[in-house]
């Protein structure tokens, strides 16, 4: 009996990997992309939409996971056993890799036995060691590296208290914990006292808008509290950046150094009431916001990254998946074909690879960082500002006009010289030379 069992699981196995062949010689290969939802995450959500736009529905399918993902990760584990289920998928981007990740992905590898399978796991939030060894790449925005840029933006600002919200299922991830204990250095270093405030986990029964309540009252409170100093404030939660943005903007002593996510679009179009393409022109979108910004007196508080990093991740991961199946790229984890591809989607992107406290450099596991947004650069007569590209343009509109004088001005004057050159070699001559110099 049981070497029939045995018999029976290679014919399958031996079926399978047919049918996965077949998919690849026939071009009906799909990448799957799994998301969170727009009020958890909009950014990943519409880039997905974004890559079915770009490579069409025949060749990329996509899926959410729960609100809820911390007490439902079961689901979220089908559902990426679900993708992989089907023989023409070839490779999985998953951003954000919330909980349930390593467990689909060890599924996939082993119940599934599709070791052929392009695992991508963007922004996640299991422990390091163990999603990049469950996952082919990891792609994170440098959550540690921020604890150095987001302080340095503070002391531009010359920021007196430093407010950190999160929640203790944050506080337990390395990287968030990394960047909080560097934040934390940094302010001591600069002399701006840092405060722990604990925040209602979105995630918990009463869900995201008791976590945006708490924002939306805290903070007067910690205004009044340090009143007359100038204070920051940061949550590592997206659903709460719109609710800190709100609470932030009227304040004439409130800052906000960066979302948690870096973007133009993690919060800032529905705090502002602006309608701008997630995704879109960034320096358009940049521009919006920072007109916005103006009518309340806030460009000088607010700071942001340029390019979205999470939907970068996904456009990124998704090429890179694309590239792979048609052997493009040989290599599971291709580090110089990733930081091309970064380099030309988010021009001065740093691309490292993670190294953990215990001094591990884990090879498939790399971080982003970006710089910070200036918004007063996006106001008019700033050097990224709407009438910058007006006056770059201004010179070739003029330059027809000043060729065709140019050009006018010789034809008239060439039959005199013409003649006087055939009545006088010398001063030809002569006249050659004087043009010349």
């Amino acid at each position: 009996m049981k070497k029939l069992m045995s018999l029976l699981l290679v014919a399958l196995m031996v079926l399978s990997l047919a049918a996965f062949a077949s998919a690849e010689e026939e071009g009906t290969w799909k990448v799957a992309i799994l998301t969170g939802t727009v009020s958890q995450g909009e950014e990943e959500f519409r880039a997905a939409e974004q890559a079915v736009e770009t490579w069409g529905a025949d060749h990329i399918i996509t899926d959410t996971y729960p609100d809820n993902f911390a007490s439902e990760m079961e689901t979220t584990i089908s559902k990426l056993v679900a993708f992989a289920s089907d023989p023409d998928v070839k490779a999985i981007v998953m951003c954000q890799a919330v909980p349930g990740a390593t467990a689909g992905f060890e599924r996939i590898r082993g119940e599934l036995g599709r070791d052929d399978i392009l695992l991508i796991a963007g922004t996640p939030q299991e422990d390091p060691a163990v999603i990049s060894a469950a996952a082919d790449i990891v792609l994170y925005a440098d959550e540690i590296g921020q604890g150095d840029s987001i302080m340095e933006q503070c002391a531009e600002w010359g920021i007196d208290v430093f407010i950190h919200y999160s929640f203790p299922r944050h506080m337990a991830m390395e990287l968030i914990a990394g960047r909080h204990t560097l934040l934390q250095e940094n302010a001591e270093a600069l002399g701006i006292e840092f405060v722990d405030v604990t925040a209602p986990d979105p995630t918990a029964e009463a869900g995201v808008s008791a976590s945006q309540q708490f924002i939306l009252e805290d903070v007067p409170r910690q205004m009044e509290t340090y009143a007359g100093q100038k204070v920051a404030f940061f949550t590592t939660n997206c659903g709460m950046q719109p609710a800190l943005q709100t609470a932030v903007l009227d304040q004439p002593n409130a800052y906000y150094p960066l979302p948690c996510c870096p973007s133009p679009y993690h919060g800032f179009p529905s705090t502002l009431g602006l309608e701008l393409e997630v995704g879109g022109d960034d320096v358009a979108a940049l521009q919006a916001i920072a007109a916005a910004l103006e009518e309340h007196d806030a460009v000088g508080r607010f700071s942001t990254w340029p390019s979205p990093v999470a939907m970068t991740i996904i456009e990124i991961g998704v090429e890179y998946a694309v590239d792979y199946i048609n052997g493009d790229i040989t290599s599971r984890n291709d580090a110089d074909a990733l930081l091309a591809k970064f380099e030309e989607k988010a021009p001065g992107a740093v691309l490292d690879n993670y190294t953990n406290a215990e001094g591990t450099t884990l090879e498939n596991y790399y971080t982003i960082l970006l710089g910070q947004v200036n918004f007063a650069d996006y106001l008019p007569g700033g050097v990224n500002g709407p009438d910058a590209a007006a006056a770059e343009e201004a010179p070739a509109e003029e330059a027809p006009a000043e060729d065709a004088a140019a050009e006018e001005a010789p034809a008239e004057e060439a039959p005199a010289e013409d003649a006087a050159a055939e009545e006088a070699p010398a001063e030809d001559a002569a006249a050659e030379e004087t043009t010349e110099a």
